[in-house]
C-alpha cells in the first residue's frame, strides 16, 4: 500500500515537473537574441551584454574617427541586433591618461558619439544618457605602456533587456 501511494505520489510529482516552462535565460535576453548577441562578439558581463576585448573600438592618441570600414561594420551590427529586437544599448568612450582629464572626458565623449552615430544609422536608437564619455577614469591597462594606453583608448558596446 505505502509503495503504490509513494509511485502514485512521484508519479504526479514527474508529470507536474514536465508541465513547468522552462525558465527564462538568465541575461533577460531570449534565446534568438543571446544567440545573436553572441555570434556578434558579445559576452555576459555584470554591466550587461559586452563587446569582447578584441571586438572593442579602439582608437589612435587624441583621435574619435572611424575608418569607413569600422563605420560600415557597426551599421551592420546594429542591423543584426535589431532584427532580433534588440534596438537600443549604451555607448561609452574611454580614454588614455595622456593630457589633461578635461581633454580625455571630451574626446571619450566624442569617441562615444562617432560610435552611436554609426549604430543610429543603422537604426539603432539611443535615449539620453545612453552615449556617455568616460575619460580616463576606468582604465583597461596600464598606462604607463604604449600597448596599455592603446587599450584605454576604446569604446564599448553595452547592451541590456528592455
Amino acid at each position: 500500500m505505502i509503495r503504490t501511494i509513494f509511485a502514485a505520489a512521484a508519479a504526479l510529482l514527474l508529470a507536474a515537473c514536465q508541465s513547468l516552462p522552462s525558465p527564462p535565460p538568465p541575461s533577460g535576453f531570449n534565446a534568438a537574441q543571446t544567440a545573436m548577441l553572441q555570434s556578434q562578439g558579445f559576452v555576459e558581463t555584470e554591466l550587461g551584454w559586452e563587446l569582447a576585448l578584441l571586438d572593442r573600438l579602439l582608437f589612435p592618441s587624441s583621435e574619435s574617427a572611424i575608418r569607413p570600414d569600422q563605420a560600415a561594420r557597426l551599421m551592420g551590427l546594429a542591423r543584426n541586433l535589431l532584427s532580433v529586437g534588440i534596438d537600443g544599448a549604451r555607448v561609452e568612450g574611454h580614454a588614455d591618461s595622456t593630457g589633461s582629464a578635461a581633454a580625455n572626458l571630451a574626446l571619450s565623449q566624442a569617441r562615444a558619439q562617432t560610435v552611436a552615430d554609426a549604430l543610429q544609422a543603422g537604426g539603432l536608437r539611443f535615449a539620453p544618457g545612453q552615449i556617455v564619455g568616460r575619460g580616463e577614469t576606468m582604465p583597461l591597462s596600464d598606462n604607463a605602456t604604449p600597448e596599455g594606453r592603446q587599450d584605454n583608448r576604446r569604446v564599448v558596446l553595452i547592451v541590456t533587456p528592455p
